[in-house]
């Protein structure tokens, strides 16, 4: 008798000590703001400026802005990070990007960095990202890119999921040339806002 009360009173402390721990991952999970998350965000880009900078032996360099009336951008990024604590988390990321006239399609490898207002499943938030343009073949272009803006996090789908939405400036400098950009002859800048959505998990 005094064996099962033992084994009763073990397994009694068993699940209420699985169940305070299930509840603190669950809180942890609704706010999405501890250890490892990944982000995965749709967007686009309205142009605002376009340049291109070219180098000719003989007539030098010639710059001059060309037509973004039908300009069109959109993006697909991933980003996986690690909160420092509650308000600061630091990530890589890498996506895709199809710019259309001007055509140049690129791969950003870049930091993140977000600094978020409040400990709470609804937050607002800085990011500001800063990386390389990855070259595979001929289906993408060399370069740099900066991002940076202001976003805000809340719940959804009974508070499973942690939607996103972005605003911000986007900066990119691409070789067409296919060489560094530093020793490129052909430079095209590109100027913009960009708006995306997406999920942290």
């Amino acid at each position: 008798m005094k064996t099962n009360f033992f084994l009763l009173s073990m397994l009694a402390i068993f699940l209420c000590s699985s169940n305070v721990t299930s509840q603190e991952k669950k809180q942890v999970d609704e706010n999405r703001n501890k250890g490892y998350f990944n982000i995965t965000k749709f967007g686009y880009k309205f142009v605002s400026r376009a340049s291109l900078e070219t180098f000719n032996p003989i007539l030098g360099n010639s710059k001059f802005d060309l037509p973004t009336n039908e300009a069109s951008v959109f993006s697909l990024q991933t980003i996986n990070g690690y909160f420092i604590n509650s308000y600061v988390s630091l990530g890589v990321g890498f996506g895709l990007d199809g710019y259309h006239n001007p055509n140049a399609n690129t791969i950003p490898l870049f930091a993140d960095i977000r600094l978020y207002a409040k400990d709470s499943k609804k937050s607002g938030y800085l990011f500001a990202n800063a990386g390389t343009l990855v070259q595979i073949e001929n289906g993408s272009r060399r370069g740099g890119m900066i991002n940076i803006g202001l976003g805000y996090k809340y719940p959804i789908n009974n508070k499973r999921f942690i939607l996103i939405t972005d605003l911000g400036f986007s900066y990119k400098n691409i070789s067409l040339d296919d060489q560094p950009f530093r020793d490129s002859n052909d430079q095209l800048r590109i100027y913009g806002m960009m708006l995306s959505i997406g999920v942290l998990f």
